[in-house]
């Protein structure tokens, strides 16, 4: 029986919980699998099998080997033959045997073990492609690690990963600030566009190169997501942004370990008191022979955020970054919680409109104070510049002069100096001095959207003629108006930037407060799931008893030699138990007997299907 038949009588008798599983753990696409033995074929194609191995550390390829070059073997038996080398323990043996029968490599029958012939070829052709061979893959001994950080030295490098930590919280928050302003755009081949990239470093005081991971940080942690080509802020980030610095740190990291694969986070695991440079990318070239350059492009990915999260510092893992990986999420919390800078809730407000936190800020004083004034540095004491334009950006999401006032005479430590005091008073009264409403649907202008009126005929002029805001397509409407295309918020939000006292209006007139930030939305269950189809597909084709698959796959196997004119080996049981090979080039089948030219003998030769008993290609 060949091993594509008989992996489709394996496939046939699974249920779907477990087919399902089996297709996913080997990443199939379900375009073209209509059944079975489209499936089966998937699963033993070259490149498929390949990246299957891919996957697999060195002990596991080790216990394949031996399935692969002793059929029929048992798990104990493999186990005997590896207990002279470095992979000796049982019980890892019995687990490698789960994992490949997971993975549709080998198959168990009656306690013992068989590669299949796709998995078999490919480890075979390893060594000529310059990968281990079955000795290699068991006697070959791994790189040494490096020692750990020296205890004298750790107390000064969990310091700096804590300020390292505190830089990176404060960099996402301006990121995330950042995406609540203007989306991202992600480009088609991948990374952010460069001038929203510029933007996002220059925010967040970032190096060019840390842009991306820390968007990576932000998207693992749940705070941010891509919609479309655009990066938004998530529903979590607005809960996110309040929360003390500590918590706030520890949904970072949690995300970096929660979406952290298993390989990965096993071989920094195994790293944890060594330093993650060199030495760990040879160890996982080792532990993962078939999986090239590809591992260690995955392993930067999370070592990169590790550096930023203060998780390690110059590659070497922190006390908080060892209690994350071996103690969990609270024991790292606390390590790093304890070496955060302290914070403050008071700030000094200066006479040129600037704020000064004297240290840290407490992330809810200073979420507040972004709404109202823009950030100007960031660092472990921040600094804060309020305009006419931030303190009407306040006003339209909700502040008066008023709530202003309080907020600032609670916080200040220098009370509110007289131009500050000033400019709030004045942008308050000059608020609404624009209004900008929505045009209803049965306007006799359908092309009109949003008109813009003001009693204050030069500041609608200088609207009018303001290159900044061509792109609005502002036109003269009435007496008093311009008109726009565009919809009331995206008018309404250029003339904020613009700096104009601009205010927004509902139907009856009334100003109203606008919430600027567009949010992710969360992706929902696909009701045309991929997989779910596939395995309808297959259940629609029939999963008949072997028997009749058998028949089945004997039936295809003939049609694709008709089709392709191929010549086959055919074996026939006689009448009196003896079995004969013909060598045909089928022609045709019908009336449940085989028609095919046999060459040797120069005739046409007709064989019943229920006498065949196999076939194979010449």
């Amino acid at each position: 029986m060949t091993s594509t038949l008989a992996l489709a009588m394996r496939l046939g008798a699974l249920d779907d919980t477990t087919l399902r599983s089996a297709i996913a753990n080997r990443s199939i696409h379900p375009a073209r699998i209509h059944d079975l033995f489209d499936l089966a074929d998937a699963l033993l194609d070259a490149a498929s099998v390949q990246a299957a191995l891919a996957t697999l550390d060195r002990p596991t390829l080790a216990v394949l080997s031996h399935i692969a070059n002793e059929a029929g073997i048992t798990a104990d038996a493999i186990g005997g033959a590896l207990a002279a080398g470095r992979f000796a323990v049982q019980a890892d043996v019995n687990r490698s045997v789960r994992q490949l029968i997971q993975l549709v490599l080998i198959d168990e029958k009656d306690g013992t073990l068989f590669a299949y012939d796709a998995v078999r070829d490919r480890l075979s052709a390893w060594p000529s492609e310059g990968l281990p061979g079955a000795r290699e893959l068991t006697d070959s001994a791994p790189p040494t690690a490096l020692a750990s950080v020296p205890f004298a030295e750790a107390r000064f490098v969990d310091q700096r990963s804590a300020e390292r930590a505190f830089g990176t919280i404060s960099a996402v928050s301006a990121l995330l600030g950042e995406l609540e302003h203007e989306p991202a755009r992600e480009l088609h081949k991948g990374g952010l566009a460069l001038p929203d990239s510029r933007r996002i470093a220059a925010a967040t005081g970032a190096a060019d190169a840390d842009v991306a991971i820390l968007l990576w940080c932000a998207e693992h942690a749940g705070l941010a997501a891509q919609e479309g080509s655009a990066w938004l802020t998530t529903t979590d980030a607005a809960r996110w942004a309040p929360l003390p610095t500590r918590d706030r740190w520890a949904a970072l990291a949690e995300g970096w370990l929660r979406t952290m694969p298993g390989d990965i986070r096993s071989l920094l695991s195994s790293r944890a008191h060594a330093d993650w440079d060199d030495g760990l990318r040879a160890y996982a070239a080792w532990l993962y022979p078939a999986a090239g350059s590809t591992m260690a492009r995955r392993i930067d990915v999370f070592t990169a955020a590790a550096e930023l999260l203060g998780i390690t510092v110059s590659r070497g893992p922190t006390q908080a970054g060892v209690a994350l990986l071996e103690d969990g999420l609270e024991q790292a919390t606390d390590a790093m919680g304890s070496r955060l800078p302290a914070e403050v809730d008071r700030v000094y407000l200066q006479h040129d409109l600037s704020i000064v936190s004297p240290g840290p800020l407490e992330p809810s004083v200073d979420a507040r104070l972004r709404s109202m004034a823009d950030v100007e540095s960031r660092a472990l004491a921040s600094t804060y510049r309020v305009s006419s334009s931030s303190v009407s950006r306040a006003i339209s999401l909700g502040e008066t002069a008023t709530s202003l006032h309080e907020f600032l005479e609670r916080v200040s430590l220098t009370g509110i100096p007289q131009p500050l005091d000033y400019l709030i008073s004045e942008t308050a009264s000059r608020y609404g001095r624009v209004r900008v409403a929505a045009v209803p649907n049965d306007s006799s202008s359908p092309a009109v959207r949003t008109r813009v009126h003001s009693t204050d005929a030069a500041l609608l002029e200088a609207i009018g003629i303001d290159q900044s805001l061509t792109t609005l397509g502002l036109t003269a409407g009435r007496p008093g108006e311009l008109v726009s295309r565009f919809e009331r918020d995206v008018v309404f939000w250029a003339l904020v930037d613009a700096r104009y006292p601009a205010a927004a209006e509902d139907a009856d007139g009334h100003i109203v407060g606008l919430q600027r930030r567009r949010i992710a939305q969360q992706p929902r269950h696909r009701a045309d799931d991929p997989v779910t189809a596939l395995i309808t597909r297959i259940r629609e084709a029939g999963s008949p008893d072997a028997a009749a698959t058998a028949q089945a796959w004997m039936s295809r196997q003939l049609d694709i030699a008709i089709r392709n004119k191929s010549t086959l080996a055919v074996t026939v049981s006689l009448p009196d138990g003896r079995e004969l090979e013909y060598v045909l080039e089928p022609t045709g089948v019908g009336g449940g007997r085989l028609r095919g030219r046999d060459g040797d003998a120069d005739i046409e030769r007709t064989l019943p299907l229920s006498s065949i008993r196999g076939i194979r290609t010449v």
